[in-house]
């Protein structure tokens, strides 16, 4: 089971796109796995065949690094696994003795199984071709320099550090090409997750357990289903208590007037363009993060730092069947009202649809979470580290006020900032919805 996404450590085996036996290239695509984020596709990295899978479509809580089938790099190797399953122990270990001892009718058979030895490590971001070549010139995979996605060493790694002369290691004992393997390199943003995680303090056992009275089972008797958890929920279920034990979370409010956004949207119309009150929220944001860069910054926990972000790129929260994803807008300040909202529909769209790439929703400077469209005037959300910021947004109402000593009205909304205090302070926060109020009640200067 790969790691198809920087913080993935279990997932969902969807639905296989290979049959046992079935020759396969790179880029073609395995199966369907859904991740901590979305369902993704998972992508083949060496060419070589189908010998097993090791478990059915929709088998779900699949450690990272679990075994779930066997690819082989020759067609006549694949019969040496036809009867083989897994006995308990680690796939690799399973797999190597199955091909020892699978039967045979020739010489030539026997010879094929043994020299197959698609030793499958609990280490997935080794290919198995690149597997074989490593075992052939003594290789550690710490000698070699990945290329593949998600840090994937494969064949042509390999054969390029042999090109180059890489010497192999003496007496690389077994054990220790296992330590290697599984120290492969991670992506980027997964080495920072291992650092933050190593370097978090470890929280007492007492105090780990003392919220368990508030999650008691219901009293024998009572009537309740039980509600099965996608790989999404239940992260996010993590990741919102670990952001609200952890980070000190400062909440500003401002009322926001609307009565310009009326008369832009209707110009608009006029002009065959249709935007949403969210397009143009999302676009009077990038503006005031661009005029308030210590606004579009991050918390970095390796660094106990703020840093600015390099670019302002807006996440939109998107309620979706399997749970919450923010598709990120990139470089908002830089993009027209128009390609803001095509973008979002076309993000939203396929968010929905279980479609979205992991560069398309990984990231992000600033969030923007709207609930007006369901009669919520306001709102606190909870921050997504390392993000800083998360802006949640009311509906619009009408509201009383004096003009010239006389009653009059206007539309307005409420938006709430919930700001990590460690990057954010009450000045920042001000600026900030300052800035995001004058573009808001004053939305022609959106195009300025």
């Amino acid at each position: 089971m790969p790691a198809l996404s920087p913080t993935m450590s279990q997932g969902n085996l969807v639905a296989w796109h290979v049959k046992e036996g079935q020759a396969v290239a790179p880029g073609d695509v395995l199966a369907d796995v859904e991740t901590d984020k979305a369902t993704l596709s998972w992508e083949n990295q060496d060419d070589g065949f189908v010998a097993k899978l090791l478990v059915p479509e929709g088998t779900k809580d699949i450690q990272v690094g679990t075994p779930v089938a066997l690819l082989v790099d020759e067609e006549d190797q694949v019969a040496a696994f036809k009867s083989y399953a897994p006995a308990g122990g680690s796939g690799g270990a399973a797999a190597a003795a199955a091909a020892a001892e699978a039967p045979s009718s020739s010489g030539a058979a026997a010879a094929a199984a043994a020299e197959a030895k698609p030793v499958v490590q609990r280490d997935s971001r080794i290919g198995p071709a690149a597997r074989t070549l490593l075992e052939e010139h003594g290789l550690s995979p710490e000698d070699v320099n990945p290329t593949g996605p998600h840090g994937i060493i494969t064949k042509g790694d390999v054969l390029a550090a042999v090109e180059a002369g890489v010497k192999p290691r003496a007496a690389a004992a077994p054990a220790a090409a296992a330590a290697a393997a599984a120290a492969a390199p991670a992506a980027p943003q997964q080495q920072q997750v291992q650092q933050q995680a190593a370097a978090a303090p470890q929280q007492p056992a007492a105090a780990a357990a003392a919220p368990a009275a508030a999650t008691k089972a219901p009293p024998k008797g009572a009537a309740y289903t039980d509600i099965p958890n996608s790989q999404i929920r239940k992260i996010i279920a993590q990741r919102l208590q670990e952001s609200k034990q952890s980070i000190p979370h400062l909440y500003i409010s401002a009322d926001v007037e609307l009565d310009g956004v009326a008369g832009l949207r209707e110009a608009l119309k006029q002009q065959g363009t249709k935007v949403s009150v969210n397009d143009i929220v999302i676009k009077a944001a990038a503006l005031a993060l661009a005029e308030v860069p210590a606004a579009n910054s991050l918390w970095d926990s390796t660094q106990e730092a703020a840093v600015s972000a390099g670019s302002v790129d807006i996440a939109v929260a998107v309620a979706t069947e399997g749970g919450l994803i923010t598709p990120i807008v990139r470089g908002a300040n830089t993009k027209s009202l128009a390609q803001i909202s095509a973008e979002v529909r076309e993000l939203a769209g396929r968010a929905r649809a279980n479609k979205l790439q992991p560069h398309e929703f990984q990231g992000g400077s600033f969030t923007i979470s709207n609930l007006g469209m369901y009669g919520v005037d306001q709102f606190c959300a909870i921050i997504n580290p390392p993000q800083a910021c998360i802006m949640a947004v009311g509906g619009s109402r009408r509201v009383a006020h004096m003009v010239g000593g006389r009653p009059a009205s206007k539309t307005q909304m409420t938006v709430t900032l919930s700001a990590d205090n460690r990057v954010y302070d009450g000045e920042v926060a001000s600026q900030f919805l300052a800035a995001f109020s004058r573009h808001m009640a004053n939305p022609f200067t959106l195009f300025q």
